[in-house]
C-alpha cells in the first residue's frame, strides 16, 4: 500500500513545500483584500491604518481555516503536476508502484495536517476572530450583546429549576442590563412555586439584582421589593457565548459549552453543527487530495490536456467547497440532520473519486 520509504519521504517533502508556498500566497492575497475592503468602508486618520491592519490581521486566522482545503488542493495539483513534468511520474509508475502507493503518503499528510488545524491551530483563531469581533464592535459602536428580541434562560440549582426572560438584552463594557424580565421558579418536580417581575435586572458577581420587584405565589399577597438580589451561576461570559458566533469558540471547548446551553435552555444546534464541520476537516482534506489525484494522475502521459485537468480538479474541488455549504446551510436550518449536513458532501466525493481511481488502475 505504501510506496518505499524513500519515495515516500521525497512526495511529502514535495508536498509540504508546495502546500506552505500556496498558504503564504493566498493568506496574503486575503490580508491584502481584507484590509482594502476595511480602508474604504473607515476613514484613516480618523481609524488609524494600525487598526485596520490588526483587523485584517485578526481575521486571517479564519480565513484561513476557511480556504485550507483549496490550498491542500492546488498543493496536491503542483506536487502532480511537477512530477508528470519531469517525468518521475512516469518513473515511479514503470517501477511498479500504483498509483494508492504514492496517493497513500499524501492522504496521510493531508490527515495530519487536518488533525493539527482543528485541534491547535482553531483554538488560535477562534481567539482571534472572537477579539476581531469585538474590536469590530468597537469600531461601529455596536455593543457586544444587544437584543430586542428577549433572552430566554434556564438554571438548575438548589433543587430548584429557575426560568428566566428578559425582553431585552444589552451589554455596557462589563455590565449586564435585562429590561422586563420574570423568573419562574419550579421544584425538582417541575412543580410552579413562585414568579418574579421586575422593571430590570442587572448580572453581577454571580448576582441578578432586581429593581422594582413583585413576587407573585400561590395564597400569599404580592411582594413587593425597590431591590432584590437572587443568586445564580449564569456569568456574563456563559451568556455571551449564546450571542457569539461559533467560530469564535475552541475545539475544545464546545462539547462544554453545547452541554452547558442544552442544560440551560439555549439552542445549542448552530455549535454541534459547527463542532461536527471541524471533525470532517480531516477527511475533508483527504477527500481534495483525492480529487486532484483523479485529474493529476493519469497512466499515459502523452494524452496531453493538462490545462484542461488542472481545470477540472479546481472546478470539482468547488463544487465540493459549494455542496459542504449548502448542506451547512441546510443543516443550519434543521433541514437535514447534523451529521448528514456535514459528512455526507466530502464522503460522496471521496467515494467518486476512490471509484475513479480504481477504474483507471485497473480498468
Amino acid at each position: 500500500m505504501f510506496a518505499p520509504k524513500l519515495i515516500s519521504q521525497y512526495i511529502i517533502r514535495q508536498f509540504l513545500m508546495s502546500f506552505f508556498a500556496v498558504l503564504i500566497t493566498l493568506g496574503a492575497i486575503i490580508l491584502l483584500f481584507d484590509v482594502i475592503e476595511l480602508m474604504k468602508k473607515e476613514s484613516i486618520p480618523s481609524f488609524g491604518f494600525a487598526n485596520v491592519l490588526t483587523l485584517g490581521l485578526l481575521k486571517l486566522p479564519n480565513m484561513i481555516l476557511t480556504v485550507l482545503p483549496f490550498v491542500v488542493l492546488i498543493a496536491a495539483i503542483i506536487v502532480f503536476w511537477r512530477l508528470t513534468k519531469s517525468y518521475e511520474l512516469v518513473v515511479i509508475r514503470a517501477a511498479g508502484q500504483s498509483v494508492w502507493q504514492f496517493v497513500t503518503p499524501l492522504l496521510i499528510t493531508s490527515f495530519i495536517i487536518g488533525i493539527f488545524s482543528v485541534t491547535v491551530f482553531n483554538p488560535f483563531s477562534a481567539s482571534m476572530f472572537s477579539k476581531f469581533q469585538h474590536m469590530d464592535d468597537d469600531r461601529k459602536g455596536i455593543p457586544h450583546i444587544s437584543s430586542s428580541q428577549g433572552l430566554w434562560l434556564r438554571e438548575h440549582r438548589d433543587n430548584k429549576m429557575f426560568v428566566v426572560h428578559a425582553r431585552g438584552i444589552r451589554q455596557e463594557k462589563l455590565e449586564l442590563t435585562l429590561r422586563n424580565v420574570t423568573i419562574f421558579v419550579f421544584s425538582d418536580k417541575n412543580a410552579f412555586i413562585k414568579r418574579i417581575d421586575a422593571n430590570s435586572a442587572a448580572l453581577n458577581q454571580g448576582f441578578f439584582n432586581l429593581n422594582n420587584v413583585r413576587i407573585y405565589e400561590n395564597g400569599k399577597n404580592i411582594e413587593k421589593h425597590d431591590i432584590l438580589q437572587i443568586p445564580t451561576e449564569l456569568t456574563l461570559g456563559k451568556i455571551q457565548e449564546n450571542f457569539a458566533s461559533p467560530e469564535t469558540i475552541s475545539f475544545w471547548d464546545l462539547p462544554d459549552i453545547i452541554e452547558f446551553f442544552e442544560n440551560s435552555g439555549f439552542s445549542a444546534h448552530p455549535h454541534r453543527l459547527h463542532l461536527q464541520s471541524l471533525l470532517v476537516t480531516p477527511f475533508l482534506l483527504m477527500t481534495m487530495i483525492l480529487i486532484a489525484a483523479v485529474f493529476s494522475v493519469d497512466p499515459n502521459q502523452r494524452k496531453g490536456g493538462g490545462a484542461l485537468k488542472i481545470s477540472g480538479a479546481i472546478v470539482s474541488g468547488f463544487l465540493l467547497y459549494f455542496m459542504t455549504r449548502i448542506t451547512y446551510a441546510l443543516g443550519f436550518s434543521t433541514a437535514l440532520p447534523v451529521g448528514f449536513a456535514t459528512w455526507s458532501p466530502p464522503v460522496i466525493f471521496a467515494l467518486i473519486s476512490i471509484s475513479l481511481l480504481l477504474h483507471r488502475e485497473d480498468g
